[in-house]
């Protein structure tokens, strides 16, 4: 599995690289876009990620100009994440290439595997997320 992941993350900066984004900040991108005022917190559990590590990918990501990062209503100590015009663009020069790689990727597998290999990976995701899911 590692080994697989490190091709995949390499395949990925090798098309990517002219575009300075991670697979993580993409995943990051894709949520902010999908669910606009998330604070740092949220962001992490969605991400499944340690919130120091994401406190640092946003604050690169706010200085690149892709999320905003804007004062929560309710709260004052808190902030609202959002993805920028700037961030909404590159998702969109990023998405469509992102989906043709992972199809690279897949055809390094016999067509009749790749729909087994998606379902064990999303089984062994969703078993995990269900047994990380925060309380």
């Amino acid at each position: 599995i590692r080994r697989a992941h490190f091709l995949a993350e390499e395949l990925f900066s090798r098309e990517f690289g002219a575009e300075s984004i991670t697979p993580r900040q993409k995943a990051a991108l894709v949520i902010l876009l999908q669910h606009p005022g998330l604070n740092q917190n949220a962001l992490s559990d969605k991400l499944f990620m340690d919130r120091n590590t994401v406190a640092e990918m946003v604050r690169r990501l706010v200085q690149r100009g892709l999320v905003l990062r804007t004062p929560a209503a309710e709260d004052q100590r808190a902030y609202e994440l959002s993805v920028s015009a700037e961030g909404a663009a590159l998702i969109d020069r990023v998405l469509p290439r992102d989906v043709e790689l992972e199809h690279e990727l897949l055809a390094r597998l016999p067509q009749e595997y790749r729909p087994l290999f998606i379902k064990c990976l999303r089984l062994m995701v969703d078993a995990d997320s269900t047994r990380m899911a925060p309380e």
